[in-house]
């Protein structure tokens, strides 16, 4: 036999009986009611009250014949014990400061007239085996970091396969920026391969039918005026261009780069370090994990959205 389900409490005393028995008292207020998740029915949660109130009365008459403090004044100013009873009548019990405990005989008394008119309800277990002092249950005094909750990825399907959405429904890999991954070089984008592989052809060559090249009907970059069409290789061919505009490409489609973020937002230095610290404190992020920066402020992590940055402006 154990302590039932109701004797166990952050805020319970554990003390013992002058039998073998240990008992705890928790106050009333930390009694929970049968069955709080609804699993069990009508029949079974009523029969389920009726053995606990049984057992609670059974626990209050033992309580009372078997609990004794015999602690004189002088002892009880150097005994851990009764600094504990005194601890817990101070905490959970409305007492004046005439009737505080100054010997075993009134914590005795205390504690029984508390239990009969409710404010503590004692569970004893009747096969303990542990140890005969007189004892509480601390809480714990740190919790786990909290993590972001993970969000659910919602998919959309395109030429028969399922790709990711974002959260304004668009298709993740759909940018209005060329991809990063045409780019010839770390430093270099090669604007000649991008047209290429839009258009079909090389900048420069000619398409029109007096070189001998064919434009179909269905050329997307032809404009067709009564019998004249006018292709993509009558204008003016692209140069090619060492670098992306302003000489990184992180600044067009987002960055994990702080500097370029700060100044991409406009904010000054000691602004955006408050702010990145209050966003990974707010949303459970390591101070060294490095985040996703967009344009437009949203922020996501592990290619995650986590939320938006200018919200965390003090």
């Amino acid at each position: 036999m154990s302590f039932p389900e109701w004797g166990c409490s952050y805020n319970a005393l554990y003390l013992p009986l002058t039998s073998d028995w240990q008992c705890s008292l928790v106050p009333a207020r930390d009694v929970q009611d049968v069955d709080r998740g609804w699993k069990l029915s009508y029949e079974e949660r009523q029969l389920a009250r009726k053995e606990r109130e049984e057992r609670i009365k059974q626990d209050r008459q033992d309580f009372d014949r078997l609990f004794r403090v015999s602690i004189n004044r002088r002892a009880a100013r150097a005994c851990s014990d009764f600094s504990a009873y005194v601890a817990f009548i101070s905490e959970h019990l409305r007492i004046s400061g005439m009737a505080t405990p100054v010997d075993g005989e009134s914590v005795t008394r205390v504690l029984r007239d508390a239990v009969r008119d409710g404010s503590l309800i004692p569970a004893i277990d009747r096969a303990w085996r542990g140890s005969r002092r007189v004892a509480r249950s601390y809480a714990p005094q740190s919790w786990p970091k909290r993590v972001a909750d993970p969000k659910a990825i919602v998919y959309g399907v395109r030429n028969g396969q399922f790709v990711p959405l974002d959260e304004a429904g668009r298709f993740i890999d759909s940018t209005p920026y060329l991809p990063v991954a045409a780019s010839a070089g770390r430093g270099g984008f090669d604007w000649p391969g991008a047209v290429e592989s839009a258009t079909g052809t090389v900048p420069g060559d000619d398409l029109g039918p007096d070189d001998g090249g064919d434009v179909s009907e269905g050329d997307v970059f032809s404009t067709d005026s009564g019998d004249a069409s006018t292709p993509l290789g009558h204008g003016q061919s692209f140069e090619y261009q060492p670098d992306m505009p302003d000489g990184d490409a992180e600044k067009l489609a987002g960055t994990t780069n702080e500097k370029y973020a700060r100044k991409m937002f406009g904010y000054d230095n000691s602004t955006f370090r408050d702010m990145i610290h209050r966003f990974k404190k707010a949303n459970g992020i390591g101070p060294n994990d490095d985040l996703e920066f967009e344009k437009n402020g949203d922020v996501s992590f592990n290619g995650e959205y986590i939320d938006n940055f200018h919200g965390y402006v003090d």
